[in-house]
């Protein structure tokens, strides 16, 4: 088996990640900033090192047969930038890992990676797939899209606000399309990606439907059992909103660039998976259930 470091190991996809590589009897070496005493598989390391900064990047390589590279962002936060993260993070941990010898570079892009600077994560996202793609290291990209799963950071926060509000606050006509894969899906992914070695390519990920973002609303409402109206609010109205949350909010529900993201469409094949890596992933609905604890 191999020696595999993850970035990003202590996060909402690295932990079931890092499950799903340890159950394929990979050791594992988790990179972080600092000290930490997060969940992690038994025998799994920890290494200090700043995807960002760089350092200790080529030392924390060292020895590995493969680096799964999953530290990104979705919102800036101070000086946690999409450029310095999403983009310069990638391109050090590419750099670090030709240095150190390491075979495969498994990177997490996002379906829909666009360099146009108008939709500035999906830029800096695409930056970072052009440093791994250009690189000198055999890689494999998977682009997914949304994931969901016991910690995610869109579908929980929805559940929030429709549990905090009489009424369900839909921006625009709620038709944008989004492709919700499970986490353990996408665990199973990486997992394979790595037992099957660099593929130079990339590979586009969903879930099996096609789903607007009303209907996910419709889903949740569902599988939580909370009984709401959805009132749809034109975008224009919901910007200074998301201005001003951003502005004041530690974790705001929409920043005015996630307003932005619902003119992309976030779908690909509904037969992507299965394709591509011989299986069938779960439905959003009947699957999310956990989101009754939120």
């Amino acid at each position: 088996m191999a020696r595999i470091a993850i970035t990003g190991g202590t996060g909402f996809v690295g932990i079931h990640t890092s499950r799903a590589l340890a159950a394929a009897g990979h050791d594992l070496r988790l990179l972080a900033r600092g000290t930490r005493s997060g969940p992690r598989p038994a025998g799994a390391e920890w290494v200090r090192a700043d995807v960002v900064g760089g350092e200790g990047l080529i030392e924390a390589l060292r020895g590995c047969d493969a680096v799964v590279h999953l530290v990104a962002i979705i919102r800036e936060k101070g000086r946690q930038t999409f450029t310095r993260v999403n983009a310069e993070g990638t391109a050090n941990v590419v750099r670090a890992a030709t240095e150190a010898g390491v075979g495969h570079v498994v990177h997490i892009s996002a379906i829909g990676v666009d360099p146009d600077p108008r939709y500035a994560y999906l830029a800096s996202k695409w930056e970072g797939e052009q440093a791994v793609r250009g690189g000198a290291v055999p890689f494999t990209v998977l682009r997914p899209s949304l994931v969901f799963g016991p910690g995610d950071g869109f579908f929980t926060v929805l559940a929030k606000l429709i549990r905090l509000n009489p009424v369900v606050p839909v921006v625009g006509d709620g038709r944008a399309l989004f492709q919700p894969i499970a986490v353990s899906d996408l665990a199973r992914i990486i997992a394979l990606s790595i037992e099957r070695g660099p593929s130079g390519a990339v590979h586009e990920v969903g879930g099996p439907d096609h789903l607007t973002y009303e209907q996910i609303i419709d889903i949740i409402k569902a599988e939580t059992g909370r009984r709401r109206r959805n009132v749809h609010v034109p975008v224009g109205a919901m910007r200074p909103l998301a201005a001003l949350f951003e502005k004041v909010l530690p974790n705001p529900p929409v920043t005015p660039g996630q307003l932005r993201l619902l003119e992309k469409e976030n779908v690909t094949r509904v037969d992507a998976v299965a394709t591509q890596f011989g299986f069938d992933p779960l439905p959003l609905e009947g699957n999310a259930a956990y989101l009754q604890d939120y």
